[in-house]
């Protein structure tokens, strides 16, 4: 509670600081707010009050000689192309002795930094964007410009946390170059969220050299987003919400003309999807951003042009239940294509996906003047001529359909609660399901259960093997207890599990906790909250049910489907692990799924 009243009562000072600064400026402002801003309305943008949809490009201008050289010629092109938001990234921390890229080094020297060091900013870089936007507006296009970056491409978060005096969250150890763990650091240090306002406030106060427009008084500037593709490791995303909400309200004062994304790519699974929904719900987030690379982001499991239709479908789905304007704004596909299908078909269904989902914005990875850029999409070059088509004739489609409403089928904010789920079912009878089954002296009856005779199961993820199954996220794993040819009294019934929450990679158990609940026969017997155990107790969970219906169903014999689910509205969504006792503890016979009917 005292850090969050910390983190408020910074906010209110920053904010004010940057609000005094704004007004003491006011009367060199150019246009008046609103005129010709891209604003947002519900889930659409508007200019002027006329709806706003687009086909966009990020597009390769910042970093290499080349590529600035042939910056107009660029821009030029994308235009032409029926291209209406352009996105650059307006960050670069460090020289080519600091912080490096882990790959692709071609495509991101250190020669054109925003900024060499705490002190030391690079006029030429900032003079560079200035043509940009000049280029843009010439050209009739609108730039969304990225302030900061995750990966090490550009310095990003771990040079910021160098200056800072953090050395060891750039570790070439770690997946991507990034200890994620320290990384996080960036979100909570004092100076590296210093550093990053003085970045805010560079830009959004800048003067264009070139047209002498005020950056925050530029209607060619379509938006900010905060960072490109900010990670939180899980269990820590409020570590990143109050980053998002304090630069966020700090740049609203300085610039109130311009929309703000936060940047955070998306999400993978209905934990992560709850947590991104949260973040954009902040009253100073505008719209929605999402990145999707099929080929690299195997968690997404978007392994067709079918899936990628899906995955755009659930994220426009999730955007207009918080009511904010979608836009998905990366999407790479090689010349290549990707499990049979090729980069032109692929990119079909990636724009006409956001058409019909009703997503505002799609922009694609990277056009470019260089055929050899990896997921590039060149103009130099005839290879790319019908990947162009494609694009040029869906920003057709998009400019057609400018007010068109969302589908129906995406408007249930009861429905996509989960991004995807697996599933396998068996037959009824099916012997691997028949539990063993003994009859007792007092005339009740238990059902004992291996973990792997799970007669249907439905999850995120699914895996399991001899003695263990496990389904992550939210979802349920059901057993079968089989019909009987007599009739008995039953005054109860008792479920008992050993149960585990299914661990993310990147958590450590301590954070983490499973919430299931009992279903039998469709009826809720209640939950319970399951923490990581030790392994030397094992937790057993235990329902007792004395509910006339489920109990006469019992009676008759019929048989009765024992439900361990994860609920999408559970407040802990971390799966079911059911495995076979820990070595050395003494478990009595009992299996790890019994069922157990009573006559009292």
């Amino acid at each position: 509670m005292v850090k969050r009243l910390l983190v408020i009562a910074v906010l209110a000072v920053t904010a004010g600081a940057a609000l005094l600064v704004f007004r003491e400026r006011l009367s060199s402002s150019g246009p008046s707010a609103g005129k010709g801003f891209v604003q947002t309305r519900g889930s659409r943008f508007v200019i002027d009050g006329r709806p706003f949809r687009f086909v966009g490009a990020n597009v390769a201008v910042m970093y290499r000689d080349e590529d600035r050289e042939r910056m107009p010629e660029t821009i030029r092109r994308a235009a032409q192309a029926g291209i209406r938001v352009v996105r650059v990234w307006a960050s670069g921390e460090g020289g080519p002795n600091d912080v490096r890229p882990v790959a692709d080094f071609a495509d991101w020297p250190r020669t054109h930094p925003f900024r060499w060091a705490p002190g030391q900013w690079n006029e030429e870089a900032f003079v560079h964007l200035d043509q940009v936007l000049a280029e843009a507006a010439r050209n009739n296009l609108r730039v969304q410009v990225c302030l900061a970056n995750w990966w090490r491409d550009t310095g990003g978060v771990t040079q910021y946390l160098r200056w800072a005096g953090i050395q060891d969250a750039a570790d070439d150890k770690y997946r991507f170059g990034i200890n994620s763990e320290r990384a996080m650091l960036f979100y909570t240090n004092v100076d590296t969220r210093r550093l990053y306002r003085e970045h805010l406030e560079r830009l959004a106060t800048r003067r264009n050299t070139v047209t002498g427009v005020f950056y925050r008084d530029d209607p060619t500037i379509f938006g900010w987003e905060l960072i490109n593709e900010a990670q939180a490791v899980t269990s820590r995303w409020d570590e990143r919400r109050e980053w998002i909400a304090e630069m966020s309200t700090y740049l609203k004062a300085l610039d109130p003309n311009h929309l703000i994304a936060p940047g955070d790519w998306g999400y993978r699974t209905a934990a992560e999807r709850r947590e991104w929904l949260a973040d954009h719900r902040l009253p100073s987030i505008d719209y929605c951003d999402v990145h999707i690379y099929p080929r690299d982001d195997l968690d997404s499991f978007v392994d067709s042009p079918r899936a990628l239709r899906e995955f755009i479908d659930n994220r426009a789905a999730s955007t207009l239940s918080i009511k904010k304007p979608l836009v998905l704004g990366e999407f790479g596909m090689g010349v290549d294509g990707y499990n049979g299908f090729s980069q032109a078909e692929w990119m079909r269904a990636f724009l006409e996906g956001n058409l019909q989902a009703g997503s505002a914005g799609a922009m694609f990875w990277i056009l470019t003047p260089d055929p050899n850029r990896g997921y590039g999409v060149t103009y130099a070059i005839a290879r790319d001529s019908s990947v162009l088509a494609e694009i040029a004739r869906v920003a057709q489609m998009f400019a057609s359909l400018q007010s068109a409403d969302p589908p129906d089928r995406l408007t249930d904010a009861g429905h996509h609660l989960v991004p995807r789920q697996f599933v396998f079912s068996r037959g009824a009878g099916d012997t691997a399901t028949l539990p063993q089954m003994i009859l007792r002296e007092d005339k009740s009856i238990l059902y004992r259960f291996k973990p792997q005779m799970a007669a249907s199961a439905r999850f995120e993820k699914i895996g399991g093997g001899p003695g263990y199954i496990w389904g992550f996220g939210v979802g349920f794993l059901e057993y079968v207890v089989p019909a009987r040819e007599d009739r008995r009294r039953v005054g109860q019934i008792i479920v008992r599990a050993h149960i585990q929450p299914v661990l993310p990679s990147d958590a450590k158990s301590a954070a983490i906790k499973t919430r299931v609940t009992l279903f039998v026969n469709g009826a809720d017997c209640g939950s319970r909250l399951i923490p990581i155990e030790d392994r030397r107790e094992p937790l057993i969970q235990e329902w007792r049910i004395d509910g006339f219906f489920v109990r006469l169903r019992a009676m008759r014999g019929l048989p009765l489907t024992i439900c361990f689910a994860v609920t999408p509205e559970s407040d802990w969504l971390y799966g079911v692990n059911i495995s076979n006792w820990p070595e050395e503890y003494e478990s009595h016979d009992a299996k790890p799924v019994e069922v157990e009917v009573r006559r009292q």
